[in-house]
């Protein structure tokens, strides 16, 4: 008669059937036993069984147990999220959310996708930088002006709208940001009975005045005082130099006009006018100034690339602070991203100017 034999007290205590049976046979079922059982612990046995599943709400996560037989809902348990990386339990990190790049006009989107692509690749086509240099280029060259100008001057290299109630005439106050040597503006407005002061630390040029009433300073313009300014090289500035830079408010009370209204404002900073605007549209001076020039510089290797956006934003600030274009002047364009370089000069108005 067959026997009972206990064998190596398995996990289903499996016995001998028969000691006919060959003990390969049983060693060989065994195997398979223990194997079903494993793969049904792993996968039938769990399915049988309650589950978790984790549904997001606000910034909870809420675990819900079910069981397939049933199917209905058990209490929920709400875990915080210091609780979710304590228990383990996977949720992803969300960055920060960054403000989404917009153009000056949203009419710019349909113009970019129509734009040239330069031969460029579809990652730098794709990219912030990209993007934000062409809304900068298609506010230059395809709305080049926010007012009509009827009495538009020509100011020696640069222009002046005399239209009411924006005409320039005695008493009146001008500051010149950038000569190059280059006084034609200066003494422009000098002839127009305007009090003028120009300012460029790069000229090594003392302070004088000259025959045509306009004050030289060897000043930079900045967002703070620096007495010992070492400025980055470029067309203007070959070797190492050591400038004494100040703000506009700084300047301003220096000269004893603390109290008074900018008719003109012209800056030709090479790229220091983006940090120059921030320091304007934050301080409020803006609401004291009537015209306002500016030559916009992106060179190759500066500013950044990753701060293009920014850039952007603050050219669209300008005008939410009521300065409308009359006037625009793009410079020859450079889209190889190596190269990448734009220019041009800007003519603006205060509309909400009151003196």
């Amino acid at each position: 008669r067959p026997y009972l034999k206990t064998h190596s007290r398995a996990i289903f205590n499996l016995t001998y059937i028969s000691n006919r049976m060959n003990r390969r046979v049983l060693i060989i079922v065994s195997l398979l036993g223990i194997s079903i059982l494993l793969f049904y612990k792993g996968g039938l046995f769990q399915m049988a069984g309650p589950k978790m599943i984790e549904q997001e709400s606000g910034n909870k996560i809420n675990v819900v147990l079910f069981t397939p037989k049933t199917t209905q809902s058990l209490p929920k348990i709400e875990l915080i999220p210091e609780k979710v990386e304590k228990y383990n339990f996977t949720k992803s990190k969300k960055r920060p959310l960054q403000e989404k790049l917009q153009p000056v006009d949203i009419a710019d989107w349909t113009i970019l996708a129509e734009m040239p692509t330069y031969k460029q690749p579809k990652r730098v086509l794709q990219s912030d930088w990209w993007k934000a240099a062409a809304f900068l280029e298609i506010d230059f060259k395809k709305r080049p002006k926010d007012l009509r100008c009827r009495k538009q001057k020509s100011v020696g290299n640069w222009f002046l709208c005399q239209d009411e109630p924006y005409k320039v005439k005695e008493p009146c106050l001008v500051y010149s940001f950038g000569i190059g040597n280059d006084f034609s503006f200066d003494d422009a407005m000098a002839k127009l009975g305007c009090e003028v002061h120009s300012f460029d630390p790069s000229m090594n040029m003392p302070e004088h005045v000259r025959n045509t009433s306009v004050v030289f300073h060897p000043i930079g313009l900045s967002t703070s005082v620096i007495k010992d300014f070492n400025p980055r090289h470029d067309i203007y500035v070959i070797q190492d130099q050591r400038w004494t830079m100040m703000d506009l408010l700084s300047i301003m009370e220096m000269l004893g006009h603390k109290n008074r209204v900018l008719d003109y404002l012209k800056i030709d900073v090479e790229g220091h006018e983006w940090s120059v605007i921030d320091y304007l549209l934050k301080n409020g001076i803006t609401s004291r100034i009537r015209h306002f020039s500016l030559e916009y510089h992106i060179f190759p290797d500066w500013p950044d690339k990753a701060r293009y956006p920014d850039l952007l934003r603050t050219y669209k600030r300008l005008k939410e602070a009521s300065f409308y274009k009359y006037f625009t002047g793009i410079h020859p364009l450079n889209h190889t991203p190596k190269k990448f370089n734009i220019q041009a000069d800007v003519c603006y108005v205060n509309i909400k100017f009151q003196s």
